[in-house]
């Protein structure tokens, strides 16, 4: 063989080579070899090979063809774990020559132990994922099944039977073909892979599992032609189950949007129509393509616009969750109309705000018909208020005069006639006060006053409703020097209404104690007393208009929602603690005031 051939040969190749004589000494060596032996190729030339390699090497090498494993050394004498493989040749001459072929051992040993990790992980990730694998050979239409395989068909190992006819008779028949195309189209060679989606029935017949198998060609032959596919498969029946249940919520939700009576929108955060329903299309007079091309901005009553965008921000910082206003919108015709607006914020995954869902509601008639009703009830209050006060005037002019010659008869009439005015004109001053309030048209007037003083004028002026029910009033002011900022008139107006209350449902001769105690900036006021209380089922509507837990107590059912609205407008709360047939606490709270403040209007 010509040298010139072998040297170039070792030159290019792309693995550890060096070319001995009969002596052992080196004749030719490559790259590979130098570097994996810390010198340059030209300094080993006439090297002895024992000068890196073991002793024992010069005096019997490995046998031809073997793999010898040895631990060498480098140029700076470090050890190294080598892997050596001897090919030995005779020339026309009879000379005798040794190829050397040298691998890393050690560097071999942590790829090897890098790829038993990597195996070890992929086994670990299948069975963590619970994925049977299989292989399948088109030549023969042999297969082999993983484990896993064989607990997703609830095969047990002992369970010996043909798996490919138990497969086949177990896969729902109208999705059999489909269940067969990713193995014709990979055997064949038409794709590199390829996947579908197929029912099975569980073994015992009970139900019908989705599996999902994904299939690709893992080897060919020299012509091309796939001669081992790789299968996985893996039992997707609860993440079906789940995208059923979500198709069927979407198309609930779909039909209740399309078809809900009240409008409904989708609106994005810059205030663009996304979706809408039809019967928001045909509230406002438009198409649904009209509509879409505008925003709600654009339809929003200027006046109204401000309140809008101020709950908007408030939603989408998260500080409120929902909000219900009543404002106007344009319809296609120019008109203006009442809606009531019930917006709610939708966030992604990540938490942001995405979208919101609006319901508007035409309560357009609605506040006409209110309007016309609050006309009607302010025009008759006060319509009957002026006659009546003159009515109640000439009646207690009557009831005064003790010198007129009335009859028995005629002065019990006299005082049924002055009682039923009396209710007459009380009723008729809490109606137009909750008109008031319901129209937001009420004034007040805060001012400092001493705590005690307002308390002693209201007892004094109720002093006659406790006689009638036989109670007595007793108060508990410990710090009589307490100011607080209020208006007066509404003060008085609140504790008559709660006093009213407690005597009228005392048990007789009982005591209605009130008390007023400072808690930081606010000072509270008690009114008590013993009787039948306030029943369960009635708590949650003690502060509504015209509501009364006994039918039989008369009066409008108006005056402890008026008295909620005068408190919450003069700053403070109210509330109420009520034990049945025990003790039935009414209070509420003003706003203390210092000594420096003044009097505010």
């Amino acid at each position: 063989m010509d040298k010139t051939l072998i040297a170039d040969a070792i030159k290019f190749a792309e693995i550890a080579i060096l070319v001995l004589d009969e002596a052992s000494l080196i004749i030719e060596s490559n790259p590979p070899a130098a570097r994996l032996l810390g010198y340059s190729a030209d300094d080993l030339i006439g090297m002895h090979i024992a000068a890196f390699l073991p002793k024992e090497y010069d005096s019997g090498p490995a046998k031809e063809g073997s793999v010898l494993n040895v631990i060498g050394c480098d140029k700076a004498n470090r050890p190294i774990a080598l892997a050596l493989k001897i090919a030995r040749w005779t020339d026309g001459e009879g000379r005798a020559y040794a190829a050397v072929i040298m691998r890393d051992a050690a560097a071999e040993r942590e790829i090897d132990q890098t790829r038993l990790k990597s195996l070890v992980q992929s086994d670990n990730a299948i069975r963590g994922a619970n994925i049977g694998v299989f292989e399948y050979d088109p030549a023969n239409g042999s297969i082999a099944v993983s484990h896993i395989w064989r607990e997703i068909m609830e095969l047990g190992p002992e369970d010996e039977i043909d798996v490919q006819l138990e497969w086949r008779n177990r896969v729902h028949p109208d999705d059999l073909a489909a269940a067969l195309e990713p193995i014709r189209l990979c055997a064949d060679g038409l794709t590199e892979r390829a996947s579908c989606e197929y029912r099975l029935h569980s073994r015992d017949g009970s139900q019908w599992l989705w599996i999902r198998t994904d299939i690709a060609i893992a080897r060919r032959d020299p012509s091309g032609k796939p001669i081992l596919l790789v299968g996985a498969q893996i039992n997707i029946t609860k993440s079906k189950s789940m995208e059923d249940a979500l198709r069927i919520s979407v198309a609930q939700f779909r039909s209740a949007f399309e078809n809900a009576p009240i409008g409904m929108a989708i609106v994005g955060l810059s205030g663009a129509w996304l979706t809408v329903n039809p019967a928001l299309c045909s509230l406002l007079g438009f198409t649904e393509e009209e509509l879409l091309r505008t925003d709600f901005q654009t339809l929003t009553h200027p006046d109204d616009l401000g309140m809008d965008l101020d709950q908007r921000k408030l939603l989408i910082s998260g500080e409120i969750a929902a909000y219900t206003i009543d404002k106007r919108y344009y319809r296609a015709n120019g008109a203006i109309m009442w809606v009531k607006l019930r917006v709610g914020m939708v966030r992604n995954a990540y938490g942001a705000p995405d979208h919101f869902i609006a319901q508007i509601i035409d309560v357009t008639e609605q506040r006409r018909i209110d309007q016309m009703k609050n006309e009607f009830v302010s025009t008759v209050s006060h319509e009957l208020r002026t006659p009546l006060t003159s009515i109640l005037g000439a009646l207690t002019l009557l009831e005064d005069e003790d010198d007129l010659p009335l009859s028995d008869d005629a002065r019990r009439l006299l005082f049924i006639a002055k009682t039923n005015g009396d209710r007459l004109h009380h009723l008729i001053n809490d109606i137009l006060d909750f008109q008031k309030f319901s129209a937001q048209q009420m004034r007040f007037t805060l001012s400092r006053h001493l705590v005690a003083s307002l308390v002693d004028d209201t007892l004094l002026a109720n002093l006659p409703s406790a006689d009638k029910f036989g109670v007595r009033f007793k108060t508990e002011l410990p710090d009589r020097s307490m100011t607080a900022l209020v208006d007066p008139k509404r003060f008085h107006q609140v504790m008559a209404n709660l006093l009213s209350n407690a005597t009228k449902f005392a048990f007789p001769r009982g005591v209605v104690e009130v008390s007023a105690v400072q808690q930081g900036q606010s000072i509270r006021i008690s009114v008590s007393n013993t009787g039948p209380g306030i029943p369960a089922t009635f708590t949650a509507q003690v502060f509504r208009p015209f509501s009364q837990a006994f039918s039989s107590s008369g009066g409008t059912g108006l005056g402890l929602s008026i008295t909620k609205q005068i408190v919450e407008q003069m700053g403070g709360e109210i509330g109420f603690d009520s034990v049945p047939n025990e003790t039935t606490t009414f209070w509420f709270t003003i706003r203390a005031a210092n000594a420096t403040q003044l009097v505010l209007a």
